[in-house]
């Protein structure tokens, strides 16, 4: 039940109905705005999406949810849109198993002893750099994001707060988050060590970064949500829709209308015009600042990010349904990291390995007896769309090619799976700009980066009001927390701007 405490509710136009936009618009409800959700796909979630491929329930993005379980705040903000009681949630004891590194396996256990003990094992003469490493993960396993208002609305004191109680975590960050994860992989003697640390993730990703989401992973807050993207989509779907919020399908925002430097409402491509009180843009930055605002009303901090901030490579996604099972295969959360036999060029990007995420631990997304298989290959957008404007049969062979490759690479680590390949799919970076709108393809916005990390992107402007961003252009890091804080964090801004308790 919401809190209608408005003699007339206050209009919100929100654009876009990824988790950002839900988020927003669950928030909003629970406040007692009237909202509506304009989304240009015909379905609501975004990149946070699924899609059925012969009978496989193809699972678009989740690895994993910070906040799946009590600890960290972030629980409660999913309690409050609805996630957690209705997703069951599965639980890896790994965070990667990289295979055959040089003729050694190397396990990325979510256990700080287990894992401080097989790295020594690994490489004793790296015993310092090993101990650091283990050291800022179990500090970190203590970090709590608080959530209780908005970062803007938070006073000096209630950051010195944070910083007395939090002093270990908070140095622990001002020392990593100056190196990305190439650089700190670079300091290890062991080139098997090297070469995991770089299979993870982007290498060029803050280590502050990785250290935080180790934390949360080893204290027990990062559940896989069963069903993947789509049921988890459903979830908050549900819950907005239950609150009263509405939304207009199929309506593709073009502009926001302002008079007198206000926002007003919005302007959708069929010509009409849908006037509100608040807009909220929850959809891609780019488009929204340089098209939608025409390059005007934001400020130099914002257009510096735009110009100079790394974001996250563009994706290649590879899906495969196999008719078998894999019951001793041992999970994880980015996945099994194999060798590739020769280099691999995606775009023009080089692989000399792969993660493949095997769903055995998911059996919802198959029929019974098989696993569903995907991939998630950095690449970049430009050769993409240099490659479909030669034409649809030369952009389709290049897909081809890399599936085959692929799909070899899984012959190489267990045998005979290509004659039970029931499926295989891919999308491009093309594929996404079509699905989500989102410039050059990118899925996640800015790329977590030692200069990211020190930056803040504003989500509104002093001379643009009554409107609001939220969103991984937003906040660097990307990821669903930081997507759906990003909205709750709006609807705060403009509860104070209304004189209101925000209650979640």
């Amino acid at each position: 039940m919401y809190y209608n405490i408005m003699d007339k509710p206050k209009k919100l136009n929100i654009i876009g109905g990824g988790v950002a936009g839900l988020s927003a618009g669950i928030y909003a409800r629970l406040n007692g705005f009237d909202t509506t959700i304009f989304e240009s796909n015909p379905t609501a979630g975004g990149v946070c999406t699924s899609w059925n491929n012969e009978g496989y329930y193809v699972n678009g993005s989740i690895h994993w949810l910070v906040g799946s379980a009590p600890g960290i705040d972030f629980y409660d903000m999913w309690n409050d849109l609805g996630v957690i009681n209705d997703n069951k949630f599965h639980y890896h004891t790994c965070l990667m198993e990289c295979k055959n590194i040089d003729g050694v396996d190397v396990h990325f256990y979510l256990d700080s002893v287990k894992l401080k003990r097989h790295l020594l094992e690994i490489s004793p003469l790296d015993a310092g750099l090993i101990s650091e490493f283990i050291d800022g993960i179990r500090i970190m396993s203590k970090a709590n994001l608080r959530m209780e208002r908005a970062f803007e609305l938070l006073h000096a004191w209630d950051w010195s707060k944070t910083f007395i109680g939090h002093f270990p975590e908070v140095e622990i960050l001002g020392k990593f988050n100056q190196l990305s994860i190439r650089e700190f992989a670079k300091k290890f003697k062991s080139e098997i060590l090297r070469k995991a640390f770089e299979s993870i993730w982007s290498p060029d990703m803050s280590m502050g970064f990785f250290l935080i989401h180790m934390g949360y992973a080893i204290s027990g807050v990062t559940g896989y949500p069963l069903g993947g993207s789509g049921k988890f989509t459903a979830s908050l779907v549900k819950r907005y829709i239950d609150l009263g919020g509405k939304f207009r399908f199929k309506q593709k925002v073009s502009k926001i209308l302002i008079t007198k430097n206000q926002a007003i409402g919005i302007q959708t491509e069929d010509g009409n015009k849908h006037h509100c009180d608040y807009v909220i843009s929850a959809c891609d930055g780019h488009t929204v600042l340089f098209k939608m605002l025409e390059g005007n009303y934001s400020d130099e901090i914002t257009k510096n990010a735009y110009r100079y901030l790394k974001t996250y490579p563009s994706l290649y996604y590879f899906s495969a349904g196999v008719n078998r099972q894999f019951k001793t295969l041992n999970p994880a959360i980015i996945g099994l990291n194999l060798p590739l036999l020769n280099s691999l060029k995606v775009g023009d990007f080089e692989h000399k390995r792969v993660s493949f995420q095997i769903y055995n631990f998911d059996p919802t997304l198959s029929p019974t007896g098989k696993t569903l298989i995907t991939a998630m290959l950095d690449t970049n957008y430009d050769f993409w769309k240099n490659l479909l404007a030669t034409g649809f049969d030369k952009y389709n062979s290049e897909k081809n090619r890399i599936n085959e490759e692929l799909l070899q690479c899984l012959e190489m680590e267990f045998h005979g799976i290509s004659e039970l390949v029931e499926f295989s799919d891919s999308s491009t970076p093309i594929t996404f700009e079509k699905w989500t709108g989102n410039h050059k393809g990118s899925y996640e916005g800015w790329l977590p980066t030692p200069q990211s990390t020190k930056s803040k992107i504003s989500n509104h402007f002093k001379d643009l009001s009554n409107f609001y961003m939220s969103g991984h252009w937003v906040i660097p890091g990307g990821g669903l927390p930081s997507a759906a804080f990003s909205g709750r964090e709006v609807i705060d801004l403009i509860c104070m701007k209304e004189g209101q308790e925000f209650l979640p």
